[in-house]
């Protein structure tokens, strides 16, 4: 079965939408750790998720149950059909001590290879991580003393038990019970016997004695079946069976009862009959802190089969890593950061590096989160794995991994090594990574804080002015509001949508309102206290793209649309930019209430956006129809209020 479906619906629904909005976007995610459930981790499963990435492919019975779920475009699919990932890779050297918030790996790419992949990177690196991470903390526990994997009949699947016989060797097991696991990855196996097999005799000895007999120099007899000291006394005998034979008894097995006090008296036992040589092992429930007090209780025990603890990381079965946008670049920008401001699940933005500090004996001391191109003192850990889709570092073999492991094990501090500790090894944010995320953070809160638009409906001369050519009575009275309200967009940053009756000579409107607001005449003109210096013109004569009205209403801080007939939307892109700019208010002023200011409400309320009329700067040809209207717009939801208190309040609302 292809891997190619290993994904979350969402990484799939997001990308489709992607491909129509922000197909030439690219972006930054990193992978980490969150919360620090453990004083250090093992970072693992690093070259899984880069052959995973190397192998994403979709193939055509994926394509085809995709499209059996009726919820994505052809267009895409056929996109999936071409699928392979291009971008870029950073990460640590697997296996790596590593601490919480620190970057595992920072996938860089187009937004949708880089979205897509988001759960099985997680999946592969939570997995390797949590199992390295526990099966170190029981070697450390051990002190020496072997360790062995015994997990295969308690993990949750073959998958896992591969895992963790794989992982645990890397961080210093010294082998593992499962077969194939030995196959696969050319590790140790190691086993003894179970209860069934000594039940399975008339006499426990004759089990001992038939179990010796075939496997003469590698027999490690299970003596806690029925009673522990006769066990031990059965083991004795068969152990000086084998002398005479010319072979050794390689050991005992403990798996249950009081293994502190039946290790010293078996010790005791076998060293009096001078069978010195013969090994110790327990196994039965034990992690690292089992095993941490059986050797504060000087258990002579010689090692240890660990089995679903390690294998189940029982006291934290999950590392909390998760995979966050840190920086985007839309085309022909630059990247920008981007970061969560969520409670307690905030993260930093930008490409980071790792920086470890040292001390003369080769002990980590301290780590620095910085900006990826900052200067400072340390051991970088991030390089670039990949490139274009393509690794650039063959992979290490499992001997190899844990060799480098083995060296790297040996700069944790001993405060570290301690199953249980209250020292919290130094991570340190860089003064610059940290001054960006005080400031960005000011910056997305701004985001999140009401966004508004002024709509200006006709403002020109020909309403206005008492010479022009439709001029509405009295209509030069609101100009100082309107002058107010074009001031404060300016000094706030709210973006200014005017409208523009533009009509040629001879417009077939002319039969009914007289020629007004010709192209190029005085009153065509707007109103110059409505007016920006930097604005864009937006001609009826030409549709925009979706991605054009967006980089105009980034670029502009006034946009206006040009219009052939009364109403704004006659206008081909209105509608796409309303949409695009979606706000949560739109203030609407100007001229003339019962007929373009009409036709605008009326649209924007078919948006289902949310529209405030401005009372005092707006004009009305009929007092009596503006009344009508304004009683039938509050039954529909629009809301009224004066410019005075319009500035008043969305000078708080922009301030936050």
């Amino acid at each position: 079965m292809s891997n190619s479906l290993l994904i979350d619906l969402y990484e799939l629904t997001m990308a489709q939408s992607y491909f129509r909005h922000k197909r030439d976007t690219a972006a930054t995610f990193d992978l980490f750790i969150r919360s620090s459930n453990r004083p250090f981790y093992v970072a693992c499963g690093v070259d899984e998720a880069l052959s995973f990435l190397e192998d994403l492919r979709f193939t055509k019975e994926g394509i085809d149950y995709l499209r059996s779920l009726k919820i994505f475009e052809e267009d895409f699919l056929e996109y999936l059909r071409e699928f392979k990932f291009k971008g870029e890779v950073w990460g640590l050297e697997e296996p790596e001590i590593v601490f919480a918030q620190e970057p595992i790996l920072r996938v860089t790419g187009n937004i949708i290879e880089a979205q897509i992949v988001e759960s099985a990177l997680l999946n592969k690196v939570n997995l390797a991580t949590t199992l390295a991470t526990k099966a170190f903390r029981v070697v450390l526990a051990a002190k020496g003393r072997g360790v062995y994997d015994f997990a295969l009949r308690r993990t949750q699947g073959q998958e896992v038990s591969l895992a963790v016989a794989k992982y645990s060797y890397i961080v210093g097991a010294k082998g593992t019970s499962n077969c194939l696991a030995g196959l696969l990855y050319s590790l140790p196996v190691a086993g003894t016997m179970a209860h069934s097999f000594v039940m399975s005799f008339e006499r426990e000895i004759e089990s001992f004695l038939a179990f010796a007999q075939q496997f003469p120099a590698k027999s490690i007899l299970l003596v806690d079946t029925y009673d522990v000291k006769q066990g031990i006394a059965s083991a004795i005998r068969v152990a000086k069976y084998l002398k005479k034979k010319g072979h050794n008894l390689l050991g005992i097995r403990f798996d249950s009862g009081d293994l502190a006090g039946d290790a010293k008296y078996a010790r005791r036992i076998f060293d009096q009959e001078g069978l010195i040589d013969v090994l110790i092992f327990a196994s039965g429930n034990l992690d690292e802190y089992a095993i941490t007090k059986l050797i504060e209780k000087g258990a002579p025990i010689d090692a240890f089969g660990v089995g679903t603890h390690m294998g189940c990381s029982s006291d934290v079965p999950y590392s909390d890593v998760i995979y966050k946008l840190v920086e985007i670049k839309e085309k022909g920008k630059y990247f920008i950061p981007t970061m969560k401001l969520s409670a307690k699940k905030a993260t930093l933005p930008s490409s980071k590096q790792i920086l470890r500090l040292f001390d003369n004996k080769g002990k980590i001391v301290q780590d620095q989160i910085v900006l990826e191109k900052e200067k400072s003192k340390g051991k970088k850990l991030l390089r670039k794995l990949m490139e274009g889709g393509n690794r650039l570092y063959k992979e290490k073999t499992i001997q190899e991994k844990r060799r480098i492991f083995a060296e790297k094990s040996e700069s944790l501090p001993q405060a570290l090594k301690k199953v249980k500790t209250d020292y919290n090894y130094p991570v340190k944010v860089s003064k610059q990574l940290s001054s960006l995320t005080q400031a960005f953070a000011l910056r997305l809160q701004k985001r999140m804080l009401t966004k508004v638009i002024f709509l200006d409906i006709d403002t020109q001369y020909d309403f206005l002015d008492k010479n022009g050519a439709l001029y509405v009575k009295n209509s030069e009275k609101i100009i100082p509001n309107l002058k107010k309200i074009t001031n404060f967009a300016k000094k706030h940053g709210v973006l200014i949508v005017s409208s523009q009756d533009t009509h040629h000579k001879g417009d077939p409107e002319f039969k009914e309102f007289g020629p007004h607001c010709v192209r190029g005449s005085k009153g065509h003109k707007k109103e110059k206290a409505t007016l920006l210096d930097k604005h864009k013109l937006i001609s009826f004569q030409k549709v925009h793209s979706l991605q054009e009205l967006k980089d105009f209403a980034t670029t502009y801080p006034q946009l206006i649309l040009e219009k052939p007939i009364l109403n704004v939307f006659s206008n081909p892109n209105t509608r796409t930019l309303l949409e695009v700019l979606f706000p949560d208010k739109i203030y609407i002023y100007g001229v003339v209430t019962e007929y373009c200011i009409k036709e605008a409400v009326e649209g924007i309320l078919r948006l289902g956006l949310e529209v405030v009329v401005i009372e005092d700067a707006v004009k009305e040809i009929s007092p009596k129809e503006k009344a009508k209207l304004f009683s039938l717009w509050k039954r529909q939801g629009v809301k009224f209020s004066k410019t005075e208190a319009v500035l008043k309040s969305l000078c708080g609302e922009l301030k936050g």
